[in-house]
C-alpha cells in the first residue's frame, strides 16, 4: 500500500527531472549567444550568415547609430510630451498645435530617412541575397513598413477618397 505514494513522487520528480533537461538543452543556444559581446545583434549574425568581419563591422556602424538615434527619439518624445500638454489645455487646434504638429511630422520623416540609411548602409555590408533579405525583414518591422493609421482606418493600397 506504501508503494503507491512512492510511485507518485518518483513520477513527479522524474517529470520534472525531464522538463529541466528539456528546457536546459532547448534554451542553450539562446543562452549562449546571449553571453556573447552585443548580444543584441548576434542573431543577426546567425539569421543572415555574417562572417567575422561582416560582424565586425555591422556592429561598429550599430553602435555609431545608436547615440544619434537616442537622441532622436529623446527629442520626438519631447515633442509628444509637449503635444500632449498642449491638447490637455485646448479644445482646438491652436497655431501653435499645428506648429508642433508640422515639426512633429518633420522631426520624424528626419528619422526615418536616417534609419533607412542605416539599414541600407548595413545591407551593403552583407553578402547581396542576405542584404536584400535583411532589407525586407526591416522593412516589415520598422516604421518603414505602411501600417498605423492606414490599418486601423481599413485601408489598404488602394487610394481612397
Amino acid at each position: 500500500m506504501k508503494k503507491g505514494p512512492a510511485i507518485l513522487v518518483l513520477g513527479i520528480l522524474a517529470s520534472l527531472a525531464a522538463f529541466a533537461a528539456v528546457y536546459y538543452l532547448g534554451t542553450l543556444h539562446c543562452r549562449d549567444m546571449m553571453r556573447g559581446a552585443k548580444p543584441e545583434l548576434v542573431w543577426l549574425k546567425h539569421e543572415f550568415k555574417l562572417n567575422d568581419a561582416e560582424f565586425t563591422r555591422i556592429t561598429q556602424l550599430h553602435e555609431a547609430y545608436l547615440p544619434r538615434c537616442r537622441e532622436r527619439c529623446k527629442h520626438i518624445a519631447e515633442q509628444d510630451e509637449k503635444l500632449q500638454q498642449l491638447l490637455a489645455h485646448s479644445a482646438s487646434i491652436t497655431p501653435e498645435i499645428q506648429t508642433l504638429l508640422a515639426e512633429r511630422a518633420k522631426t520624424r520623416a528626419d528619422c526615418e530617412a536616417e534609419m533607412l540609411k542605416h539599414f541600407l548602409e548595413v545591407s551593403r555590408t552583407m553578402p547581396l541575397e542576405q542584404g536584400k533579405r535583411y532589407l525586407a525583414w526591416v522593412q516589415q518591422q520598422s516604421s518603414l513598413h505602411s501600417g498605423g493609421m492606414e490599418q486601423s482606418h481599413g485601408m489598404d493600397d488602394e487610394h481612397h477618397l
